[in-house]
């Protein structure tokens, strides 16, 4: 039997300089049942342990927004369940 999963794709990155220091990536299911799945990956360790508030905070707000899209998709999910 097939199943179909769908996802939303989200990626950034933060940048030094214009050198990309981490590239960042999330998929969230648009089914509202599983949590985001974010992953981190330092490009220019030299960069980031020189820049680490910097970039932090670029991956705290990139969390951010992911978990603001994953909020709306479990809030839209649960409307759609309760008028079943």
């Amino acid at each position: 039997m097939l199943k179909i999963n769908k996802t939303i794709s989200i990626s950034g990155t933060s940048e030094i300089d214009g050198q990309v220091v981490v590239y960042m990536n999330a998929s969230i299911s648009t089914d509202g049942n599983t949590n985001a799945n974010i992953n981190k990956s330092i490009a220019n360790q030299e960069l980031y342990s020189a820049n680490k508030a910097d970039i932090r905070e670029d991956m705290k707000q990139f969390e951010t927004e992911v978990y603001k899209i994953e909020d709306s998709i479990v809030s839209k999910s649960s409307l759609f369940q309760n008028e079943e």
